[in-house]
């Protein structure tokens, strides 16, 4: 039976022949199997006979767009065919790209533009058959647990949860539980995530479903790392391994490597362990907010290769951290998790401890009290308030910052846009270069559209800029950063 709720709940096509609609229910059940192989060559062979004219046709590219992007398997070629393809309405395959656009940017670093755009997918699938909300809602929960807003995370499962049960989805039933698995973890509660994914695990096996399995198992392994139980560890990650037929999202990857690392750390040393981390380098997902799931990942990364001796495998950790916080300015985790991991390249205490790196206990600063950063001071609505002119908008870039250099006061100034002549080369404590040229503006009294204009910047990073200015000077309105500015700038014999 649930499998029949399904296949209804999967299928908006009523318009293609009988032949096709059921080597599609066959894929459709192979993928929820986790047999996703046998997914796609039943998907390519409909798509071999099906004529592009022919209503339905975009509900097929979008699941094969979807499975693709699960394992990496020329997703870009059906991207192309979804940009080509000229359609006014949002439909399965409007979701399906703005998810994969989504965690392209994700896993690219620029954390902003993938959240808005996931954002956008889950109020475009709104109206579309319950697999397509399901998977918009399941990645748009994923990020915001990366970027540790637990509320919004909580609240997004919970509605996961509902949609599901509503439906009559139940083979997607793991999937919450595996979420809320992740949010125990990063609170630092092992013992409920460990329930959490067991149970996940439990409801998977129960409806003969792939899905989350392997999400769970990572943070079995992990919860049980933290707890110092390395037998049941590597029993959850033995298991991980031996799922062959199933798929795991990039994170869960990530995180099955860092465990396995750990493990070496523990039973061979620092110098196996940097041998891990070399081989897994591809698994680390650096470049994503999956990085900082664990805020102190990267000092304890680079604490690991520094008593290896491994100077330059310290370095790339470093630059890696560095460089998500450079590409996502003004994100404080980010910034501390850089900061942490800048300590421990010259062998200092980091603020923030790994929970990978506890033998059974609580991490001191993985569940350090959380500091907002401007994506969580974002309301959610606000990512997408104004209705986008196209169905895939795109958000103009923030200009890239030049590579750190050695100094510190040099690491936190902003480059790309020059700012006016008339307006002081130097930060206004404690605001960085590009905050302090917004700060000047907004000051002078010009509005944020004026301010996105002078400075060749979007509104919503202007907007993104000034809600960090205000948190950091403690204000809460416009007209008071007039007085700020004026102070800081009078010459000194004034």
């Amino acid at each position: 039976m649930s499998d029949i709720l399904y296949l209804i709940n999967s299928s908006g096509s009523d318009v293609l022949p009988f032949e096709i609609l059921q080597t599609l229910d066959d894929a459709r059940i192979a993928f929820l199997r986790g047999n996703i192989h046998d997914a796609l060559a039943a998907v390519d062979q409909t798509l071999d006979t099906l004529d592009r004219s022919r209503p339905g046709y975009r509900d097929v590219i979008a699941f094969r767009l979807f499975m693709g992007s699960v394992i990496g398997a020329d997703w870009k070629r059906w991207m192309a065919e979804a940009a080509e393809a000229t359609h006014t309405e949002a439909d399965a395959l409007t979701v399906a790209a703005l998810c994969v656009e989504s965690n392209e940017h994700w896993h690219s670093g620029r954390l902003l533009q993938g959240l808005s755009l996931n954002r956008i997918a889950v109020k475009h699938s709104r109206d579309l058959t319950p697999l397509w909300r399901v998977y918009a809602y399941m990645l748009f929960a994923k990020k915001l647990s990366d970027i540790h807003i637990p509320l919004h995370a909580h609240r997004v499962v919970r509605d996961l949860d509902t949609l599901i049960d509503s439906t009559g989805l139940h083979v997607f039933g793991s999937l919450p539980q595996a979420l809320r698995s992740v949010l125990h973890l990063q609170a630092g509660r092992f013992d409920q995530a460990i329930e959490a994914a067991s149970q996940a695990v439990r409801v998977s096996d129960e409806y003969n479903s792939a899905i989350s399995v392997k999400l769970a198992l990572s943070v079995a392994a992990t919860a049980h790392l933290a707890r110092g139980d390395r037998g049941r560890a590597v029993e959850a990650l033995e298991t991980f391994h031996a799922k062959v037929g199933h798929y795991a999202l990039p994170d869960s990857l990530a995180r099955a490597a860092f465990a396995e690392t750990a493990l070496a750390a523990e039973q061979e040393g620092p110098q196996a362990a940097a041998e891990q981390i070399r081989a897994k380098w591809h698994l680390l997902n650096t470049g994503s907010a999956s990085f900082i799931e664990d805020p102190g990942r990267p000092a304890w990364l680079v604490d690991i290769a520094r008593r290896a001796k491994d100077t330059a495998l310290a370095e790339r950790c470093l630059r890696a951290i560095e460089r998500l916080a450079d590409n996502n300015r003004g994100f404080t985790l980010l910034e501390s998790a850089a900061q942490s991991a800048r300590a421990a390249s010259v062998g200092e205490k980091p603020e923030l401890t790994s929970i990978l790196g506890l033998r059974g206990g609580r991490p001191s600063g993985a569940a350090a009290p959380h500091r907002p950063s401007p994506l969580e001071a974002l309301d959610p609505d606000l990512l997408d308030a104004s209705p986008p002119r196209a169905l895939r908008p795109t958000e103009p870039e923030v200009p890239a910052r030049p590579p750190a250099a050695a100094d510190d006061s040099c690491r936190t100034a902003a480059a790309g846009t020059a700012a006016p002549a008339s307006l002081q080369p130097k930060p206004i404590a404690p605001l960085s270069l590009r905050e302090s040229e917004i700060a000047r503006l907004v000051g002078q009294g010009m509005t944020n559209q004026q301010v996105a204009r002078q400075l060749a910047l979007s509104p919503h990073t202007v907007n993104f800029h000034l809600r960090n200015i205000f948190r950091k000077l403690s204000i809460s309105t416009r007209v008071k950063l007039g007085p700020i500015v004026a102070q800081f700038d009078r010459p000194p014999d004034s």
